[in-house]
């Protein structure tokens, strides 16, 4: 079984607290490359099970994806090199965020707090007036528990007995 949680952050209940002179800062940089995009997500959402989702997508499909308007997918660097993949996608005032995680030699780090409140801030620097995601049981176990400590509000759950997959961005359905 799988269970959902859904959650959202509203630009206007955003608290923020001032980040110490010292403190490490992490940048969002866009990824246009389709191999290096898939090969992120691979590598970033494995422990996950990300792959499953996107399982038949091949080099086209990611282009196709990256292609679109709304899809913003990006890397997430520290001042040594890449820490981790984002990826969302606006829908009208709000912004989805669809994938976002440490690469696995990042995490126990302590990185996973500054990462996401950077990408909530880029998230809002994208003109949204609400950010949301989900977050499922396969997820990191300290991932929930993040979002709420950041701001993020509950909405809903859901529990499934089966992962949906994503379709390809060229239209084509994937096999059941």
């Amino acid at each position: 079984m799988i269970k959902t949680t859904y959650l959202k952050i509203r630009q206007a209940d955003l608290t923020r607290q001032p980040r110490p002179a010292d403190a490490a800062r992490l940048t969002i940089h866009p990824l246009a490359d389709a191999r290096r995009c898939s090969a992120l997500y691979k590598e970033v959402g494995k422990p996950y099970y990300w792959d499953i989702y996107r399982l038949g997508w091949n080099a086209d499909d990611w282009q196709d994806y990256l292609r679109q308007p709304d899809v913003h997918i990006s890397l997430i660097r520290d001042t040594h090199g890449v820490v981790g993949y984002l990826e969302l996608k606006r829908q009208g005032d709000a912004v989805e965020i669809v994938n976002f995680g440490l690469r696995p030699g990042c995490i126990g780090r302590g990185l996973g707090k500054l990462a996401l409140e950077t990408v909530i801030e880029h998230g809002f620097s994208l003109g949204a007036d609400e950010l949301w995601l989900h977050t499922c049981n396969l997820d990191h176990p300290a991932a929930l528990k993040n979002y709420y400590a950041r701001g993020f509000a509950f909405v809903r759950e859901q529990v499934d007995n089966f992962l949906p997959l994503d379709p390809s961005p060229r239209g084509v359905a994937m096999a059941a």
